[in-house]
């Protein structure tokens, strides 16, 4: 037994504990209220249940189109925590490991929860929203909704990454054009992946593509028969074989001759990038992914890069003309002040005096401005009272900083005066604004915003589901007056703007107009022009101060690298040809991702007694998508006829309350022809959070005296953790035998108690300390007949 309870304790342990360097901080306490919708419960905190409304409308229209699709409707609830920043969201306690940069979402599977950050982007929010509930409704299918079924044996179907992943992202968004860029590229490839070899980033967008083929081959109703498929088999290529007959080895030369049919027609007239720019930094050579975010010095001597070049995120001052690296800047994801660099939304700035540049980053608690100096690496660091901090701007005059600010679930442009010390708001909307950029004398930034004819911020009231965030274009607005003024009007998007210097009306940006990410030249008071006809993609522009050349990155080969392109403002009007996605949406009459109901739907008033069959569907194998789920009466209690209390939008808002449930019990049981039956189970209990966590553990055959057991407790919420155990731990010894042939036992106990807490101060530095106290007892045991024995002797 001592073996066993030693694998128990370890179990308990690695729960717990946190890996080295990786530390999980609660900065602050939240204050956690919730609304309900039929089918999910939407966690929040602060004063404004915007958000949170929002998610519960998005969730809702995104399980109806997901369930058609899967031919199945949640049998249980699904709990959506909501965080306002990627850097609250790193503190939950939902998921145990650290949710490092780049991680949008994620849904867990002890109890189907999906924890969601928001930053900034009502778009891609909307997108990360439908995707982890992809997960929860194929966790519910599949699973159960619980990890128990995977721990009991009773499930052993792994749906593979790309399966997964790739699912999820079509059912989210169907295709757009940076898919379609990532798919063109890979198609000219010399060795397209095969299906089982889709991991990592080619995972989601290879996986993506490969449902795409399916639904268009054989109908969307067929990605419910392979789930199906794979549930009823218990295997996902058996799965894949039942329901359209052929194996992965088959799917792969299917998939491949529709990536050729698709984008070979696309290839021609278009220029690889290198035709058009010269490569700077090669993705193959440094065996790397990222080379990104480019900014040019002014006096165009030197780029600042963010590359991935070392396994980690740094930022680099290369060559302008060649590209060699002259030194690493910055490393980050190892030390407090640049744990994170931004990698969604970096942004590099330089000063006019090209000796300094300005970066956002995570620092501890809170993100931060690092003003640091490119030639000795000393920085200043500037924080300010926001959620999250993206792409700074440094002014002409080397005296502001533009950058994008979270809130309190809003985006806005914030300009810093660094002499006066001063922070204005220039966006105070819910509108989602990114991308700030200076004209020549600093009285002009133009950015990029989803806001549409909105350029007052006075309807910014109204709840953003009723906006259409789905596209974005560029505005300008005048630092002197407060005017916001719409650059463009398009059914595209653009994004990533930069004005000339030496031709004070002209700027230049990327847009995905005709379906490729091009650079548009546009000259105000005329149309805009497309500089470049490329195969894949250009994006994050730089310019030097006479203009005379432009550094962007682009995607190629499978990876990023940054590219310069001489003398920009002579470069002639290219005509960009339409691809076949965009010629074929065009045929396409309903989008998958609106395969839904789009009303408002009130939840919460106006309900009837009857059954509604407007959202039911006749037809074979849809059987459980229309029963109706079962409502809990302490969710019903929020579905009210009273609307006293109502939000606006028609939700009640509940004080969160902790409510202990079961996350997995799991064990074992033997027999020994010496001590008998014998076994242990351990059962895992937390609240919605994963603030409070109970484990206890037993023997199955309960006594008190020779049982091994313990219980734990872990207390979370607070920037100090808490854990408190309790443990009975019991040996049964041979001591020999009597005079009269009967047997004498040993039984020592060990009575033990701890307390331990921790305290993280950042990432990578805590401190930590507990006490323990034991207790033994030893007792000989005399065998009085066959099956008893009496106790003898206790010490």
């Amino acid at each position: 037994m001592r073996n066993i309870i030693i694998i128990v304790i370890l179990l308990i342990e690695s729960l717990l504990a946190q890996s080295f360097g990786q530390n999980k901080v609660q900065y602050k306490e939240f204050d956690w209220s919730l609304i309900s919708s039929p089918n999910f419960d939407v966690y929040f905190y602060g004063d404004d249940t915007q958000l949170a409304e929002f998610t519960a409308e998005v969730a809702e229209e995104a399980h109806e189109q997901i369930s058609k699709h899967l031919r199945w409707t949640l049998k249980k609830r699904v709990s959506i925590i909501v965080y306002h920043s990627h850097n609250d969201f790193q503190q939950t306690n939902v998921i145990w490991q650290y949710m490092q940069e780049g991680i949008g979402g994620v849904t867990e599977l002890f109890k189907n929860r999906v924890v969601l950050p928001f930053e900034g982007d009502y778009k891609q929010f909307r997108h990360v929203i439908h995707h982890e509930l992809v997960h929860a409704l194929l966790n519910d299918m599949i699973y159960d909704g619980t990890i128990q079924s995977i721990i009991a044996g009773r499930v052993k179907l792994q749906i593979p990454l790309w399966a997964n992943e790739g699912l999820a992202e079509y059912l989210s968004m169907n295709w757009d054009t940076k898919a379609d860029m990532t798919m063109r590229d890979l198609s000219i490839n010399e060795s397209m992946p095969t299906v089982k070899e889709l991991e990592s980033y080619m995972a989601y967008k290879g996986g993506q593509s490969i449902w795409r083929f399916i639904a268009e081959k054989y109908g969307r109703e067929k990605i419910g028969e392979i789930i199906t498929a794979m549930k009823m088999t218990q295997n996902a290529e058996k799965g894949i074989e039942r329901a359209l007959g052929m194996d992965y080895e088959d799917l792969t030369k299917q998939w491949h001759k529709y990536l050729k049919k698709e984008y070979w027609p696309d290839v021609a007239g278009r220029d690889e990038i290198e035709d058009i720019a010269k490569r700077l930094t090669d993705h193959k050579k440094e065996k790397n992914y990222y080379n990104i975010s480019p900014s040019v010095s002014p006096d165009g001597s030197k780029i600042a890069v963010l590359s991935d070049r070392s396994g980690y995120f740094d930022i680099y001052i290369l060559d302008a003309i060649d590209g060699k690296e002259i030194r690493r800047l910055v490393k980050g994801n190892r030390s407090v002040d640049f744990e994170e660099l931004k990698l969604l939304q970096p942004g590099i700035s330089w000063a006019p005096d090209s000796k300094r540049i300005v970066i956002a980053a995570k620092a501890g608690k809170t993100d931060a401005l690092y003003l640091i100096d490119v030639k000795t690496k000393k920085k200043e660091k500037l924080i300010f009272n926001l959620d999250g901090i993206f792409t700074a701007a440094w002014s002409p005059d080397g005296n502001q900083l533009a950058f994008i600010g979270t809130k309190d679930g809003a985006s806005d442009i914030y300009v810093y005066d660094i002499k006066a010390a001063e922070l204005t708001v220039l966006t105070n909307d819910i509108y989602s604004d990114s991308e700030p950029a200076w004209n020549h004398d600093g009285s002009k930034l133009v950015f990029v915003s989803d806001r549409k004819d909105d350029v007052t911020g006075q309807n910014a009231s109204e709840i953003i589901l009723e906006h259409d965030y789905s596209q974005k274009d560029l505005y300008i607005i005048d630092l002197v007056s407060g005017n916001i003024s719409r650059l463009t009007a398009t059914d595209h998007n653009e994004d990533y703007p930069i004005w000339a210097h030496t031709e004070t009306n002209t700027l230049f940006y990327v847009s995905d107009a005709n379906g490729v990410w091009n650079i548009y030249r546009h000259n105000l008071g005329t149309d805009p022009v497309a500089m470049t006809n490329i195969l894949t993609g250009a994006f994050q522009l730089s310019l030097t101060e006479d203009d005379d050349y432009l550094v962007f990155a682009g995607y190629a080969d499978m990876g990023w690298d940054v590219y310069s392109m001489s003398h920009p403002l002579e470069k002639e009007a290219m005509e960009v040809p339409v691809t076949r996605y965009v010629m074929k949406q065009d045929e396409v009459s309903e989008d998958l991702t609106d395969l839904r109901r789009h009303k408002r739907r009130q939840w919460s008033t106006g309900r009837t007694t009857g059954r509604d069959y407007q959202g039911w569907i006749f037809a074979r194998e849809y059987d459980h998508y229309n029963k109706p789920m079962e409502t809990p009466e302490d969710v019903a209690e929020n579905f009210v006829t009273d609307t006293t209390d109502l939000s606006e939008n028609g939700y009640v808002s509940k004080a969160y309350k902790t409510r202990f449930t079961l996350d997995l019990v799991n064990g074992y049981a033997s027999f020994n022809n010496v001590f008998g039956a014998q076994g242990m189970t351990m059962f895992a209990f937390s609240d919605i959070l994963g603030d409070h966590q109970i484990y206890f553990g037993t023997e199955m055959v309960i006594d008190l005296k020779r049982s091994d057991y313990f219980f734990s407790y872990a207390y979370l919420t607070r920037p100090t953790d808490y854990y408190f155990s309790l443990s009975h731990i019991a040996n049964e010894y041979f001591l020999g035998y009597d005079v009269n042939g009967y047997q004498r036992r040993g039984l020592l106990r060990n009575f033990g108690i701890m307390g331990y807490l921790s305290h993280p101060f950042n990432r990578f530095m805590r401190i930590e300390g507990g006490l323990s106290y034991h207790y033994f007892s030893f007792s000989e045991w005399q065998q009085v007949n066959y099956y008893e024995f009496q106790e003898v002797n206790n010490n």
